[in-house]
């Protein structure tokens, strides 16, 4: 048998070298993804109350929108497509086909030819989306809230008056002799 012999420092530096790569090395998780919670009621629709305003809403949108174009019109009628946003609904859309210098301003900047375009196309925006606003009101579901009753309703333990919205709560209690039970309420 031949004697140990001490490792020298070539031979250390690979086994040194692996030890800290497999002390690198890592797993990759394998947690689940959480449940997402769910905090509102899928199936719950707004009362038929909430129809109306909400197409109102949406004709005041397209309106305002509108008075915006229409002032544009009539503050800069010549600019190309001013004419155009004389028209609701459409006339943005039309009038941005037109974006460009007119010929009456030979030396006119590329930067507010940019910015009138994006307001137009803004504006254009949001006139369709106070359409789109009157039609979800249109088509809105809604359901009929169930008639109140000024009768007092009991479900379990608990006693409420849906008029004056008044409880009570009637619970068991440890106490240190024994069991009992408490009375809660608001009047």
């Amino acid at each position: 048998m031949s004697p140990t012999r001490p490792l020298t420092m070539a031979a250390r530096m690979p086994l040194t070298l692996g030890a800290l790569a497999l002390a690198c090395v890592t797993s990759p998780a394998a947690a689940e993804e959480p449940v997402r919670e769910v905090r509102h009621d899928p199936s719950a629709y707004p009362a038929p109350a909430t129809r109306w305003p909400l197409v109102g809403v949406g004709f005041a949108t397209s309106l305002a929108w509108y008075g915006a174009a229409l002032g544009g019109s009539y503050l800069y009628p010549t600019a190309r497509g001013a004419d155009e946003l004389k028209i609701p609904i459409a006339g943005p859309w039309m009038s941005l086909a037109k974006t460009g210098c007119p010929e009456t301003t030979p030396d006119c900047s590329t930067f507010w030819m940019v910015v009138g375009a994006v307001l137009k196309g803004l504006d254009g925006i949001g006139q369709a989306g106070g359409v789109f606003i009157v039609l979800e009101g249109l088509f809105l579901p809604t359901v009929q809230p169930p008639a109140k009753s000024a009768q007092l309703e009991t479900r379990g333990s608990v006693s409420l008056d849906s008029e004056n919205r008044r409880s009570v709560v009637v619970l068991p209690t440890a106490m240190p002799g024994g069991l009992g039970l408490g009375v809660a309420g608001l009047f």
